[in-house]
């Protein structure tokens, strides 16, 4: 893959790859070809599982937040779980900014 598309991959800018290639500090095999484009010969990453996720609005739901998350790791359990989740509650209403004439949408 060009060295482009392994700097994205890796989360990093392209001219930081290029500065590792430059200097030799690449941590995958790569070579340039006649053109100039540096080609890496890395892997495709596999993914390590799948993360699971739920939230309820209240501690009131903590019930809903149990089956949910119960229902999620069933589902999940044909996969590979990374990460397992829960969170309760939010913002209360009366917290919330209301829409009124002085706080319009902007």
């Amino acid at each position: 893959m060009k060295l482009s598309v392994w700097a994205k991959r890796q989360g990093i800018c392209y001219k930081t790859a290029w500065r590792m290639w430059k200097e030799g500090r690449l941590p995958v095999p790569a070579e340039q070809l006649p053109t100039g484009t540096v080609i890496v010969h890395a892997e495709p990453s596999q993914p390590n599982g799948v993360a699971l996720y739920a939230r309820v609005s209240s501690s009131d739901q903590k019930a809903d937040l149990d089956r949910q998350l119960a229902r999620l790791t069933e589902f999940a359990l044909k996969q590979t779980v990374a990460d397992r989740q829960g969170r309760q509650g939010g913002r209360l209403r009366n917290e919330r900014p209301s829409e009124g004439p002085d706080r319009a949408a902007p």
